[in-house]
């Protein structure tokens, strides 16, 4: 630890040399009481990051029960009416096999409200707390810091509802809540004494996460301690690669970033028009984290990271007509061998028990993998025709 300093000098050398490593290192003891007041938490979150609230910090205490509501609300807002349930389909169909049975909205609730004391509401730009929250216990207060060091990256980079694909997303809200948790770690460690044993709020997290279906589970871990969006985060600081307020206004636009890729290499596919009877309910990207969550399932971890930072990027389209739902996925990659490789991989999903009977083929072609998931052969047929190398 260096010698003792104020907060002043934190705040000049952020502001000179961009040492946001502020945010890794402990504080002198004789500086962290001055926290024990919400105007002493948002000074010191401000100071920490590098930057100012737009606007006074808005915290309001409500029940549970408006917590949880508050957060199917915004989820409805974010990814529209039946939005969670046509994803959930999309994913079953392309491999992830847990949303036959299990509620994705179910999830996402969980995942934002379980062994969690405060939440950012977006749309309103304030934060939500318990009302038996309090922030002379040391637990709640290092919480506060977290949720007010969200709503600053928020007001410094806000997510507009319903805008990002669902990559960009997780890349941004992932690289959000690394932010929070790096900070509260460092709090944490600055009071080691209270919190020498995991505190129930940690242990029902860590409970949550080993029972959330993976894709879930994938996002709920990006911001832990060897999360992809921590060490991304970290890293970059330590480095002096990215400044903190530099990320935080130009973040990450892919979670291929949040892996260790160069953006600038992707090549998104197009996919082509879906058949003149076939109704589009839904079009998004898989991205390259949630490509290596899958590929993990299926084969192993050291596979599944070679070939996500071979992903050069993927399109999926779920569309209906009167025989079915359909799905097809096309999916770039940087070589040849990723993409026969990916398909071969992607194939077992038919050898495991209990496969619902349907028309499925995966196939490489040049550096695209196509994956067909089908109610029927000639929806199938109609696929395998095409030539899906030129659609880049």
């Amino acid at each position: 630890m260096k010698g003792a300093g104020t907060l002043a000098s934190l705040v000049a050398a952020a502001v000179l040399a961009g040492l946001l490593l502020a945010l890794l290192k402990p504080r002198p003891p004789e500086e962290q009481e001055e926290d024990a007041t919400p105007a002493g938490i948002e000074q010191y979150v401000e100071e920490t990051i590098g930057l100012r609230f737009k606007t006074a910090p808005d915290v309001r205490r409500v029940t549970r029960d408006v917590f949880l509501i508050s957060i199917e609300e915004s989820l409805a807002s974010h990814f529209g009416p039946g939005g969670l349930a046509r994803r959930a389909r999309a994913l079953e169909l392309l491999g992830f096999r847990e949303f036959a049975n299990r509620s994705m909205k179910e999830g996402f609730i969980g995942l934002q409200s379980v062994g969690v004391r405060g939440w950012l509401n977006e749309q309103e730009g304030h934060l939500l707390v318990l009302d038996d929250f309090n922030e002379s216990t040391i637990e709640d207060r290092v919480i506060m810091h977290g949720l007010l060091a969200r709503l600053l990256v928020h007001q410094h980079s806000p997510t507009v509802i319903g805008r990002p694909g669902d990559d960009e997303w997780m890349a941004q809200t992932g690289l959000c809540a690394a932010i929070s948790e790096s900070l509260k770690a460092k709090l944490r460690s600055e009071n080691r004494q209270a919190f020498e044993l995991p505190t129930s709020l940690i242990t029902e997290r860590e409970s949550l996460l080993s029972t959330l279906p993976i894709y879930l589970a994938a996002l709920g871990e990006l911001p832990q301690e060897r999360g992809a969006a921590r060490i991304y985060l970290e890293t970059r600081l330590r480095t002096g690669e990215r400044t903190l307020p530099g990320l935080i206004e130009n973040p990450p636009l892919t979670t291929y970033e949040l892996l260790g890729g160069n953006a600038s290499s992707l090549r998104q596919p197009l996919l082509p028009s879906p058949p003149p009877d076939g109704e589009s309910q839904l079009e998004e990207s898989l991205g390259a984290l949630q490509l290596q969550t899958l590929i993990e399932w299926f084969e192993s971890y050291e596979q599944a990271q070679a070939l996500a930072l071979l992903w050069r990027g993927d399109r999926y389209r779920l569309f209906a007509n009167a025989r079915g739902d359909h799905l097809l996925w096309v999916c770039q990659w940087a070589t040849e061998a990723a993409a026969k490789r990916a398909a071969e991989i992607l194939s077992r999903q038919q050898e495991r028990p209990g496969t619902e009977e349907r028309a499925f083929s995966v196939t490489a072609q040049g550096r695209i993998t196509v994956l067909a998931n089908c109610a029927d052969m000639e929806m199938l047929r109609l696929i395998q025709e095409g030539d899906f190398r030129a659609l880049k």
